[in-house]
């Protein structure tokens, strides 16, 4: 007996357990394949209403400190004698209209992206849990559908005043916390161990979509009226949000549509879920993959959130194009993103089934691949003038795919395969952890970044390096995807 799981460990480990001796089911049609639809439209949604307020906030506000323009280099300011005057979406001075009627400062216009990222830390590590022992339908559609009402208050309570949007967001992070552990939490239903890795990065790839709509989206509205963004992306939501109560379910046994073919597919899967109501915490704390994970995912985000809440300033400011540039440029990371999906998904659906695949190898090289590629893309963004805007952009196109092709095919899945039973609650911490970044970020860019000069913004594609280089040292050196003991011990034991 102990000769024999030992067997049946190095077998899971090698990527083809004795789930193989299942038929395969057909994805086509497939309730798993709709569930990872809904997961991609879903993710979509989030990061619209996340990272639409971050681009719509360079509209909507008309400050009440003296207006000053940048010279076509950047690199000096100078007051408007007569400041009737701004930027408006065509980039060009017009006279001020009730297109921008905010007033706030550019202090605070920073400091609010970073609000939503308060709330969102502190729902996200005990909403994994919960996901994980109740089931994540009920917060995967909740989360949406009462963020979207929030969302489109947004514009009401920022006519009147600043703490009162400052609220609406908050709250907004908040609901919106739940939401990612329980997409996460799900896959470890939905998704047989063969497929993960592909239907995870279908999933995930809403992530890159959503963020490459938010912006150029955000632009197009505000062309007519800023609160038009909030409005449509909001009720889409909530549309989308009521619909999935007839698409998303907890259990297999829960789904009226699942066939008896499929339902015996994805049994094995779920037959390695813990069945226990108790947290391992010991075996938790000190297993070092689940550390390798965390830290590999705070470091990663943290060049995903420069981009999602800093890029159009840096477009902006840095290389001094106009607002509706922006919208459109920003967009570039999130479509290398879209394009690496279009890569990985086929290719990794054929390469989990091959004889020789090595789950965990296969996630360190991988990552320490695209991490490299990512590292050479930003430093040549750093060494590149202000002037060189195609140059940059065409780098942070790369940056986007390589940061994401990492992300999705490399280190993400693995906790699926590590623990499948605590997915939700330690996804849901290491994610809480990273939000750490989305609050901290601005201040720190507000501290660096003055003037808005490609000198300053230096620094902080700097910094975006070395959490890549930490990133990259601690995945290769610690990660893993072999299914821990733990993960399925009972009560009794």
């Amino acid at each position: 007996m102990p000769s024999r799981a030992r067997t049946n460990r190095i077998t899971m480990e090698q990527g083809h357990s004795s789930t193989d001796s299942h038929p395969h089911h057909p994805l086509c049609c497939s309730v798993r394949l709709i569930y990872a639809i809904c997961a991609f439209f879903s993710m979509i949604m989030h990061l619209c209403m996340r990272n639409a307020f971050n681009f719509t906030i360079l509209c909507m506000v008309k400050h009440d400190v003296e207006p000053q323009i940048y010279t076509p280099n950047n690199s000096s300011l100078h007051p408007i004698e007569h400041p009737i005057y701004l930027y408006t979406t065509d980039g060009v001075e017009t006279k001020q209209s009730s297109v921008s009627n905010v007033l706030w400062t550019r202090a605070q216009e920073i400091n609010i992206q970073a609000t939503f990222y308060y709330g969102y830390v502190v729902t996200l590590p005990f909403a994994g849990r919960l996901a994980d022992k109740y089931g994540g339908k009920f917060f995967f559609i909740h989360s949406m559908t009462t963020q979207a009402i929030l969302f489109m208050l947004i514009p009401t309570f920022s006519r009147i005043s600043y703490v009162a949007a400052f609220i609406v967001r908050l709250l907004q992070g908040l609901v919106a916390g739940f939401g990612n552990p329980s997409i996460y939490q799900l896959f470890s239903t939905w998704a047989h161990q063969r497929e993960r890795a592909a239907l995870v990065a279908f999933g995930y790839g809403g992530y890159s979509v959503g963020a490459l709509i938010a912006f150029p989206l955000s632009a197009l509205l505000c062309r007519y009226n800023w609160e038009l963004t909030f409005y449509i992306i909001g009720c889409i939501a909530l549309i989308f949000g009521i619909s999935c109560h007839w698409l998303v379910y907890n259990t297999l046994a829960a789904h009226p549509r699942l066939s008896a073919e499929e339902r015996e597919y994805l049994q094995s899967t779920n037959d390695e879920k813990s069945k226990s109501h108790r947290i391992p915490w010991k075996d938790i704390l000190t297993c070092v993959p689940v550390y390798a994970f965390i830290l590999t995912h705070v470091l990663h985000s943290f060049g995903i959130m420069i981009f999602s809440l800093m890029l159009p300033r840096f477009l902006k400011e840095a290389l001094g194009l106009s607002i509706s540039e922006s919208g459109i440029y920003s967009s570039t990371p999130f479509l290398g993103g879209i394009i690496s999906k279009f890569i990985m998904v086929p290719t990794c659906a054929y390469i989990e089934k091959r004889p020789y695949y090595k789950r965990t190898l296969f996630s360190k090289l991988f990552y320490l691949f695209c991490t490299i590629f990512s590292i050479i893309f930003l430093t040549i963004v750093v060494l590149a003038g202000a002037e060189q805007v195609v140059i940059i952009n065409l780098c942070i196109l790369f940056v986007g795919f390589f940061t994401d092709m990492g992300f999705s095919s490399g280190y993400w899945t693995t906790l699926l395969h590590l623990t499948p039973s605590y997915a939700g609650l330690l996804s849901g911490i290491s994610n809480a952890l990273s939000t750490i970044n989305g609050f901290v970020s601005p201040v720190i860019i507000a501290a660096l970044v003055t003037q808005g000069t490609k000198g300053e913004w230096n620094y902080v594609i700097f910094s975006l390096i070395v959490s890549y280089v930490l990133s990259a040292i601690i995945f290769t050196g610690f990660g893993s995807s072999k299914l821990q003991a733990w993960n399925k011990r009972s009560e009794d034991v």
